[in-house]
């Protein structure tokens, strides 16, 4: 995929290391920005107030129904720091409502390239 074209290739090195750092380990990707990501099931997340963001880029509810319900919303909010933020590029109304009923304050964005929509769901 040709995404580092579409961003910059002054960032090439970053990029290609938040793709290549190991699984359940925190590696430094620049100064301020660490990763550490985690292979789990969403009923074993029990982090409170722990992160800024979260990319949610789940194949899509009709694919995968269950991770599109209020009790997996709600596992991310409990999850994220205050002002944390969740964006999907979903904007289906169920999926709105989902957040909503959680507890986020939910935002229609323009999305990136290939994408009209995109969703920014904040915890306040």
């Amino acid at each position: 995929m040709n995404y580092i074209e579409l961003i910059s290739k002054d960032h090439k090195v970053q990029f290609e290391k938040l793709h290549q750092t190991a699984w359940e380990k925190k590696e430094q990707i620049t100064c301020n920005f660490s990763l550490k990501k985690e292979n789990k099931f969403f009923a074993e997340i029990t982090n409170k107030n722990k992160f800024d963001i979260i990319y949610f880029d789940a194949f899509g509810s009709r694919v995968q129904p269950e991770l599109w319900t209020e009790a997996i919303f709600k596992v991310m909010y409990e999850a994220l720091k205050l002002n944390g933020i969740l964006v999907t590029y979903s904007v289906k109304g169920t999926v709105k409502r989902a957040l909503r009923a959680s507890g986020f304050s939910v935002k229609r964005l323009e999305g990136p390239p290939g994408k009209r929509h995109m969703l920014r769901a904040t915890k306040s």
